[in-house]
């Protein structure tokens, strides 16, 4: 409740007038208009409009930008800067929002040696760019290469990785090939002997190499178990007579065959 103005004359001559006061000691507020702040608005929105459409060219040269700038976001072995930056040349240059990242990931990943591209706009004007690369674990064949994964890529040039060990057997065999190395390696590992190549042919018999000048032939069943078994009776021999072994067959139900380096006769040795 708002009290009223009044004059009050004092002894002196002097007149006083009270102040206007709200109930509760409150100050005056001004009375809400929700007319007036719709008003307001149109008129603001209008302006901004009329600013964005007078400005459209310049403020779309500002937002999309071309894209001029890579961020490398991790480091490569098997990949060379030039070959991305030959990838990536058609594609600078690009707005902003008219670059096609898609695209771009899949020329990238068209790279033997590109497992994964993960591709992304950085605004203004920047990519930020992380390959990931194959991890080549044995070769295929005469020119592919084995991944972790047991799928084969072909890079151009394999004359580098000849250490790589050397798999082969029937098409589509790749990851069965692959497990049967990982499982002989560990068993041959103890005794000093590296598992440097493994085959399976079509009739689904195992040949092993190891050391890259003992040949195994394991056949088609047991062949972990008949692996143990010699790798068992490597490691009991001396260092002088086991290094003489170049030829073992391991398809007898309780010995092995063995042929030497200086002789050409075969000898079985029982368990």
């Amino acid at each position: 409740m708002v009290t009223v103005n009044r004059a009050i004359k004092t002894g002196n001559g002097i007149h006083a007038i009270r102040r206007p006061q709200l109930s509760g000691n409150q100050p005056l507020k001004p009375k809400y208009s929700p007319r007036r702040s719709i008003i307001l608005l149109l008129v603001f929105s209008c302006s901004l409009i009329l600013l964005v459409v007078q400005n459209q060219m310049q403020l779309s040269a500002f937002l999309n930008r071309p894209v001029s700038k890579v961020r490398i976001e991790n480091q490569w072995q098997q990949i060379s800067d030039d070959e991305v930056q030959t990838l990536l040349s058609g594609f600078m240059g690009n707005g902003f929002f008219d670059f096609d990242v898609d695209r771009v990931r899949e020329e990238l990943e068209l790279h033997p040696w590109v497992l994964q591209a993960s591709v992304k706009r950085i605004w203004p004007d920047t990519l930020s760019l992380k390959l990931t690369e194959q991890v080549a674990i044995a070769q295929w064949g005469d020119a592919q290469l084995l991944n972790q994964y047991g799928e084969t890529f072909q890079p151009p040039n394999i004359a580098g990785l000849q250490t790589l060990p050397k798999l082969s057997g029937p098409e589509n065999y790749q990851r069965e090939v692959m497990e049967q190395y990982q499982k002989l390696s560990q068993i041959l590992f103890p005794s000093g002997l590296r598992l440097s190549g493994l085959s399976l042919s079509k009739r689904g018999s195992w040949e092993l190499m190891l050391n890259d000048e003992m040949q195994v032939v394991a056949g088609r069943r047991n062949v972990s178990e008949k692996t143990q078994r010699f790798a068992e009776f490597y490691r009991s021999l001396p260092v002088s007579e086991s290094s003489r072994f170049r030829s073992i067959d391991l398809r007898y139900g309780n010995g092995i065959a063995v042929k030497s380096v200086e002789a050409n006769l075969t000898g079985v040795a029982i368990r």
